[in-house]
């Protein structure tokens, strides 16, 4: 897979020289993030789209190609292929295939499975791997590759450095709106690969789950999944991957009319729902119901250490919100909240302000609207020290006379202070809106998780804890023979 993500020479079929059509954007895209290899525009009317020299067909390239991308109305699919027989008679040094354009088998029509089967016809005789069709593409952050035709809305300049995410989806939509909601977040998240795989024509899940297990950049595997053929050897490879790094799926198909219709979508059978649940329990996969969800719960395996069980401290600076976020900790299946030791309560009571309502109920403390940085900072200190919190969520509603920079600060200060052997899980509830902007971008350019709600800052404790016990429930059996 390496030459998918890395390949030396892209070139295009269906490049534009037309700002409104995909094949621009995915050419403008390379443009844009500085792709350091040879991108090739297959267009024979234009000169040059975006300074890269266009060529009029595939066997024209005279220099080596491993990546070939389709964005080519799916009609034109047949002249394509013998064009591409014709260079891998020649050459024979094309590798990969992303077919990004629709109207293939998932149509179920007779074209449709013609064209698909024309396309693997000749993938197949050249032993070429294969993405698609109807998907939007491959993305790697790391060796700048970017074939897909989705504009963020979002200057590639303004993301920080790659994350340890890699993103799966089988279908494209939702692939964008995944790519588009974590740029538009308070910090944008630049995802370390992301691939659209669409009708699974040939490389699908487990292909890539396979690659992804032992790829040292990617530290969770995200998933949308629609459907699989095979359950067991699905199964097998998530049990097997899941022991090695966190997987996290949105599969949908839940009701009998949104299985019907994935089937429709991408040619999926969704199978039963039940039957799916049931696995991803078994093999440790942690599966989600919202793109909120997915995306949170990827951010925190990414960015937090594994929490050592479910024992999560509560510390909120409002009532209200404290409150709420208590009910959602209690209906969490996975969380307790722990009561701390007596030497905990008595540092945390001197730590506040004298109203300040601590342990009232056990695994709880309310330092109130009062609370200052230091109050809020000693008191997430001191709740993490205590050795029965394996986690903490802090929730604080900033007042005008509280200042956010400087709240931000104190907690990446502790965050820094912290050695990373003794470092917890902190689900930071920053609220609300955007008046919090800036303490937020201070506390996640830091690398520090914040949300802007309780019940997500929960929901991702939940799921974290979920896939730790997971862990250490394999590690206890394995040692136990």
């Amino acid at each position: 897979m390496d030459k998918l993500f890395n390949p030396d020479g892209i070139a295009v079929v269906g490049a534009s020289a037309n700002p409104a059509k995909a094949g621009f954007v995915a050419i403008r895209n390379m443009r844009e993030k500085e792709y350091p290899g040879k991108v090739f525009p297959i267009n024979p009317n234009e000169k040059d789209i975006l300074g890269y020299p266009c060529h009029g067909s595939l066997k024209d390239i005279k220099e080596n190609v491993d990546l070939v991308v389709l964005i080519m109305p799916s009609r034109l699919i047949y002249d394509v292929m013998d064009d591409l027989d014709q260079r891998m008679e020649s050459k024979g040094d094309v590798k990969f295939i992303v077919c990004a354009a629709a109207d293939y088998a998932e149509t179920k029509t007779g074209e449709g499975i013609a064209r698909q089967k024309r396309l693997m016809k000749t993938a197949e005789k050249y032993h070429i791997r294969v993405i698609g069709p109807n998907c939007i593409g491959v993305i790697d952050n790391r060796s700048r590759v970017d074939t897909t035709f989705v504009d963020t809305g979002v200057p590639f300049s303004t993301f920080g450095a790659p994350t340890g995410i890699t993103f799966i989806s089988q279908s494209g939509a939702l692939a964008s709106a995944v790519l588009m909601e974590g740029a538009g977040r308070v910090v944008p998240v630049l995802y370390n690969k992301f691939i659209s795989i669409g009708n699974m024509a040939d490389i699908d899940f487990v292909d890539l789950i396979n690659y992804l297990e032992t790829d040292g950049t990617t530290k969770v595997i995200g998933i949308y999944m629609e459907g699989y053929k095979d359950g067991q050897k699905l199964a097998e490879t998530l049990k097997r991957a899941s022991l090695k790094k966190p997987i996290v799926i949105l599969k949908v198909g839940r009701s009998a009319l949104g299985a019907n219709a994935a089937n429709s979508h991408t040619g999926s059978m969704a199978g039963s729902d039940q039957v799916y649940d049931a696995v991803f329990k078994q093999c440790g996969v942690i599966r989600v119901d919202t793109i909120d969800e997915l995306i949170d719960t990827m951010q925190a395996f990414d960015q937090m250490p594994l929490p050592a069980g479910g024992n999560t401290f509560l510390l909120t600076q409002a009532g209200g919100p404290g409150i709420y976020c208590t009910d959602a900790i209690c209906a969490a299946d996975s969380l307790t909240m722990p009561s701390v030791s007596e030497k905990t309560r008595e540092k945390l009571t001197a730590s506040q302000l004298p109203m300040a309502n601590i342990c009232h109920p056990e695994g709880y403390a309310d330092i109130t609207a009062s609370a200052s940085v230091k109050n809020h900072v000693d008191g997430l200190r001191i709740v993490l020290e205590d050795e029965n919190v394996d986690a903490a969520v802090l929730v604080t509603v900033v007042p005008t006379f509280l200042p956010q920079e400087a709240l931000a600060e104190g907690f990446v200060a502790l965050d820094h202070e912290t050695p990373a052997e003794k470092k917890k899980p902190v689900y930071y509830c920053v609220m609300a809106g955007a008046y919090t902007t800036k303490a937020r971008k201070i506390m996640e350019r830091s690398g520090l998780c914040t949300f802007n709600t309780p019940e997500k800052a929960v929901k991702a404790a939940g799921n974290l804890c979920k896939y730790a016990m997971f862990r250490k429930r394999h590690g206890e059996e394995k040692a136990h023979g």
